[in-house]
């Protein structure tokens, strides 16, 4: 019993000492690296595809040496950790205390209206993503007719239990980039 319950102290011990780190990220690529990856560790585990190797290893960058972790994917083991090797797969590993790990939070308020895609009405004037484009290829294109931009869109509606689809058509008021449109017709 003493046995199980030192057993279990040491290890609540260890998991409380664990290791943080921060993935960076700036690519290994975009630095200056000085030596070859060392200090390797390999972790393989089978993959749907094949293997997915993580490699772990020490690189000299600028004036110290860094932890690096690169992963890559593979039918074989060997082909996975070629990829995982290949310094453009990696990404540095800094170090750091779990006290100083902290989260940026910003709540942005604007006066604008927020645009999303919604049911719209014949006649009204709306921006040109508030309607969903047609789900048909050929039907997205947009066309002039009478000198004047238009194109098809659809909105789908669940009404009791029921969901119907509507086509519709509309056109741009002016010529200039930005403007907004008209709803033309919804059948």
């Amino acid at each position: 019993m003493k046995h199980t319950i030192l057993v279990g102290l040491c290890l609540v011990s260890a998991a409380a000492h664990a290791d943080c780190y921060i993935r960076s990220s700036v690519r290994l690529a975009l630095q200056t690296v000085n030596t070859k990856p060392t200090d390797m560790q390999k972790l393989v585990v089978p993959d749907m595809k094949g293997f997915k190797c993580v490699l772990r290893y020490r690189i000299h960058i600028g004036d110290e040496w860094k932890t690096a972790e690169g992963i890559g994917y593979g039918k074989t083991e060997p082909l996975a950790c070629e990829y995982a090797l290949n310094l453009q797969n990696g990404a540095v590993l800094e170090e750091v205390a779990p006290s100083r790990v902290r989260a940026d939070t910003q709540m942005v308020c604007s006066d604008l209206v927020e645009i999303k895609v919604r049911p719209v009405r014949i006649g009204e004037t709306i921006w040109d993503s508030e309607a969903d484009m047609h789900r048909h290829p050929d039907e997205r294109k947009p066309f002039n007719y009478k000198d004047t931009m238009c194109r098809m869109f659809t909105e789908r509606n669940d009404k009791d239990r029921n969901l119907y689809t509507y086509q519709g058509i509309m056109c741009r008021i002016t010529t200039e980039a930005n403007s907004k449109w008209r709803v033309i017709d919804k059948y």
